[in-house]
């Protein structure tokens, strides 16, 4: 397996949850420990997708945290996953992540912030 990651075009949107728009700053923990400053784009029950600076390889683990807007504030959620898109974008590189693992209060914040966002839409 090459050390250069592999950036690719996603043809359609393969995601099976509902996503709620979230603009946060991330921290992003590669699977070699390095730490890097991101940008969540949107949130599901899933999964996630992160804008980085530099292009990340699929299939690659990952631990991600984020602020989740709670009913009365933000609440700190860590996930663990695993890279399944990157695609090259003029401020970085959009990422998805499948989640793999989280603690059960991260998961049921995510599931009541895209709950909430369903409510909205109705």
């Amino acid at each position: 397996m090459s050390d250069q990651p592999v950036v690719t075009k996603v043809a359609q949107d393969l995601r099976k949850s509902v996503r709620k728009i979230l603009l946060s700053h991330a921290i992003f923990v590669s699977h070699k420990l390095r730490l890097k400053s991101a940008v969540t784009i949107d949130i599901s029950t899933g999964g996630l997708s992160l804008t980085v600076p530099e292009p990340l390889e699929i299939g690659q683990a990952c631990a991600i945290s984020f602020d989740v807007p709670g009913q009365e504030s933000k609440e700190r959620t860590l996930i663990q996953g695993t890279i399944a898109s990157c695609v090259a974008k003029d401020d970085g590189y959009r990422i998805g992540v499948h989640y793999v693992q989280s603690d059960p209060v991260s998961k049921q914040l995510i599931q009541e912030a895209v709950d909430r966002h369903l409510q909205q839409a109705q």
